[in-house]
Order: structure tokens, then sequence, then C-alpha cells
């Protein structure tokens, strides 16, 4: 069996996984069930942003990483994050903190041309 002959070979799923996928229950794995669980994960990345946004209400400002850890497991904080900085409601300081106001321009010290 040649390595491309591997890769295109259908993988079989045991029942338990076969059984998770379905989440329309209809006893096939359908694109429907894809749909669903690209709904399911939108929706959950929407309550972890809405829970990191009350969290920094709540902090008055800025949030470190140990603020959020309660929220959700650490792939899924850093997918939310990355999704607000990408949309510009948090930004990302040097010192590792997250904020949500725009971050402004250097200022000139009084020694500078």
């Amino acid at each position: 069996m040649t390595w491309k002959e591997i890769i295109k070979a259908p993988k079989k799923l045991t029942h338990s996984q076969s059984k998770h996928l379905d989440l329309n229950n209809d006893g096939k794995i359908s694109r429907e069930d894809f749909d669903l669980l690209n709904k399911k994960e939108k929706n959950l990345m929407k309550d972890i942003k809405k829970k990191i946004l009350s969290a920094k209400t709540k902090q008055g400002g800025a949030l470190a990483m140990k603020d959020l850890k309660d929220i959700a497991s650490q792939k899924d904080l850093d997918k939310a994050l990355a999704e607000l900085i990408k949309e510009r409601k948090m930004f990302h300081h040097t010192d590792g903190d997250f904020y949500t106001h725009e971050p402004s321009s250097k200022r000139r010290g009084p020694f500078t041309a």
C-alpha cells in the first residue's frame, strides 16, 4: 500500500465517535451535522467573548490571563482573544495585559526635535 492510498483510505470511526458527531441524530454523519457543530462552536465563542468583556468591566480596565483562567480552557481563551483583537475590541499590551481602549500615539518628550 502506497502513502497516497493510506491518506485516501477512509478512516473508520468508533461507535462513540460517530455518535458524538451525529448531532441531528439521524444515524448518518452529514453536512447538516457539521453545520450544527460550527453553529455550536460560534455560540461558544460568543459566550466566551461576552464573559471576557464583562470581566474587563468588573476589573476596571486591564485584564491579565490569570483573571480569565476560570472562563474557559486556554485554547478557547486564546482563540476568543485573537478574535477580539482582530475585531479591535481588545488590545494586547507588551506587558501581557489585555485592555479595551485604543492605544494612544507615542508622545514626544521635551528633548526631541
